[in-house]
Parts: C-alpha cells; structure tokens; sequence
C-alpha cells in the first residue's frame, strides 16, 4: 500500500502499540502495589515465590484496603479515564447472550502526542487482547488500521471507513463500539499509550534482540531521524543488519516500518500493514518474556513511571479500567500465557476505495467466524444478524466477495484461486 501524502502539515509521530501495555501494565501495577515485599530477579524459585505471594495477597480484602488507600488516588487521578462511559459502548445483543468465559480488553495506540488523547487523533494501532478466565492463556490480534468498518462520525451518523478513524470521530467509546460491531465482541475496556512513555517502559525491560534485514536496518535509521526530531530523545543509529540490540526508541521505530516485508522465525512474509503489526508481534513475544520474569525492582519502577507519568505537557497512558478491575486481574497476569497472536482479517483485498487505499475483508461474516474460532475455540460460530448486515453491505459497495483460508478450501473442495 502507498503511504499516506501530506496534507499541509507537519507528518506526526505515527505511534507503535506493542503489546507490551497489557502485559507490563497489569504486571506493573500489580507487583508496583506490593513493592513493601522483597525485590528478587533472575531466581526463577524466588520469582514463582513471589508471584505466589501476589495472588494470594491480591485476595485478601485489608491487603486491597491498604492498596486503594495508598494507590487508588494516584491511578484515579492520572490513570483512569474518568469521562469514558460504558454504557455508552454498543454490543450486539447475541453477543451478550453467548460469549462467555474471556475478558476482552482493547489496546490503542495514537498518532499523537502531547495532550491529543480526547480528539483529533488517529488510533494507527489496534489490538484486541482475549484472556481465558480459566486457563490464563492469553491471545492477541491486530486489526488492520486500514480496514473498512462500520463507525460512527462525528454527526453521529454511520459510515464505512478505515478502522483508526472511529477514534477520530468518536473516542474510545466509539472505537470500543466499532470492534463490537464489526466483530462480534463483548469489550467495555480499553487502554490507550502514548509514545514516550512506551519507550521508557522497553528501556526499563533492558531493550529487545531482535533479527533485522538489510532493508529494515536502512528504515530503522530513518524513522530514527523523525523520532528524535519529535521526542526529543536519542538513540544512535543501527550499524549493522542481522542479530542487534535496540532501545525503546530503535524498538519502536523498527516496529512502525511498513514499506518493506517481514520474514517471521518460521520463513513466512508479511507485508505492508500486515508487516508492520506482524513486527510488533515479533518484538512483543520477546518483550513478554522479559516482563514475565523481571525483578520486582524493575515492575515497580514501571509501576511508579505509569502512576505518575501524566502531566499537563504529556499524557502516557489512560484506561476505562478501575482500580478493582486491575486487582482482579492480578493473578490472570501473574500466570498468563502468551500462546498466540495474529492479525485481521484474515483474508483480504487491498483495492482503491473512492481514491484511498483500503483493506477489505474477503467476506466480513467469514472472517468473523474465523476470528471466532481462533479466539474461542468456537468452530462454525453463528455471527450476529449485525455483522452479517455489514459484510453484505461491504461486499455489495466494494465487489470483494468471500475468500476463504488454504485449509478451508481443501475441506470444502474448493480450487485454491484468488479473486
């Protein structure tokens, strides 16, 4: 896909969502809330010790008193995003009848900086954590900032546009909507990070190692050169291609490039947007063993940084989730498992849509049913009489009929040709 043109504007800070919010942030706020205990790191006998401890601590009732007393003030007011509503947010109403079982959190991440969080800001990065209460395991998927939804604007009116608008025209609760909408899900919560911050919390890990190309080197270095100019921070250029070390500030611009492919560790590409989230994915899995084994020092340290990182010149982080909901959570992130991610749709077409590039689902409803069964484990999954209405729309409006995956074809006996 081509990149955007500049529209008489300064190009700003497209931001990286890594996945790393979710998992650092509750670890974080979790382990940061019983920093009065012992600090250990690297012992894996004293870390399971620990984690033990915070699970069985995070249920007794005077040991959340103290916390809320100590800490809730400090989420509350820099934290939580007060003016988000829930009952603002749709959900289709077979949805709310039979997915059951999972907590649903949606992650994004602004092209913005600053004090832009509530309007005129795009959300570039769209992620939908799916957490099994029983098991822990936890699932990701990036939706494609470019695909074409069904969203409200700004007159209240229903549109079809790309995905990072509806937090353009309708904040987080618009946003929240979009993905119930189009998707089928039951999400109340979301958590939105800024740049900066971000980047601290990566360097606060100790970084990432990750592969690189020859190609992804030259963009890495410059994205560098915008990122510094932005920010105001700092971090030299990559030397060298293959195995390399990089900082926050080298990890998120590795993880915004886009203009060349992506070859995960099994051999397969990614391109384009798809690659881009896919580069994400690659630096999370690596992130998310680090924070799953830090120090308390260093998830304390983290947990300060989030707790009083907003100001009136920069806001880091915000969240409809309550200081109850993040203790709940506790012991779901103390045990989590990251068994897979992946991005959506599924299949697509990638056509000039009244002169913008698009991303089309090859059939809304199919995709859906995928999305289903790979978050679920729900097999032939019914989608709602809404997002059936909006796959047909889409389908007639575009042309793009259904393309099913390889395997699915193969078990229907179909021949394996694309539109």
């Amino acid at each position: 896909m081509k990149g955007n043109k500049k529209k008489g504007r300064k190009k700003k800070l497209k931001i990286t969502l890594l996945v790393i919010e979710a998992v650092v942030i509750i670890l974080a706020l979790a382990v940061g809330g019983f920093g009065v205990y012992y600090t250990v790191s690297g012992d894996a006998k004293k870390i399971e010790i620990r984690n033990n401890l915070i699970k069985e601590l995070s249920g007794c009732s005077l040991v959340r008193n103290v916390l809320l007393k100590s800490e809730r003030s400090d989420y509350d007011n820099n934290v939580k995003d007060k003016d988000y509503d829930e009952n603002n947010v749709e959900i289709n109403k077979e949805v709310r009848r039979k997915l059951t079982g999972y907590t649903n959190i949606a992650l994004f991440g602004l092209d913005s900086r600053n004090d832009e969080f509530e309007s005129d800001t795009h959300s570039d990065s769209i992620i939908v954590v799916s957490i099994n209460n029983e098991t822990g395991d936890v699932k990701m998927v990036s939706v494609y900032r470019d695909t074409m939804m069904k969203m409200r604007n700004r007159k209240g009116e229903s549109v079809y546009s790309k995905a990072n608008r509806a937090f353009f025209y309708d904040g987080a609760e618009g946003t929240v909507s979009m993905l119930n909408n189009n998707l089928d899900l039951n999400i109340t919560d979301y958590v939105v990070v800024n740049f900066s911050g971000l980047t601290e919390i990566i360097d606060a890990l100790g970084g990432v190692d990750v592969n690189i190309t020859d190609k992804e080197q030259f963009y890495i270095n410059g994205y560098l050169v915008e990122t510094r100019e932005v920010t105001g921070m700092d971090a030299p250029d990559i030397e060298k291609s293959g195995n390399v070390h990089l900082s926050g500030l080298q990890a998120t611009a590795y993880c915004r490039i886009r203009y060349t492919s992506f070859f995960d560790e099994e051999g397969n590409e990614y391109r384009d947007d798809m690659g881009r989230t896919a580069r994400q994915r690659y630096v999370l899995k690596k992130l998310v063993e680090k924070a799953k084994a830090a120090g308390s020092d260093q998830l304390i340290k983290i947990a300060k940084m989030i707790l009083n990182s907003n100001t009136e010149e920069e806001t880091f982080i915000k969240t409809s989730m309550d200081f109850d909901e993040i203790m709940d959570l506790i012991p779901v992130a103390m045990d989590f498992t990251l068994t897979d991610t992946t991005g959506f749709p599924f299949t697509i077409a990638m056509p000039t849509i009244d002169g913008e590039s698009m991303v089309v689902a090859e059939g809304l409803e199919y995709n859906v049913q995928k999305l289903h069964e790979y978050l679920f484990n729900k097999k032939n999954y019914v989608v709602s009489g809404g997002v059936t209405k909006i796959s047909k729309y889409i389908e007639d409006y575009t042309g793009i009929e259904e393309v099913k995956l390889p395997e699915d074809r193969d078990n229907a006996g179909e021949t394996e040709s694309t539109p």
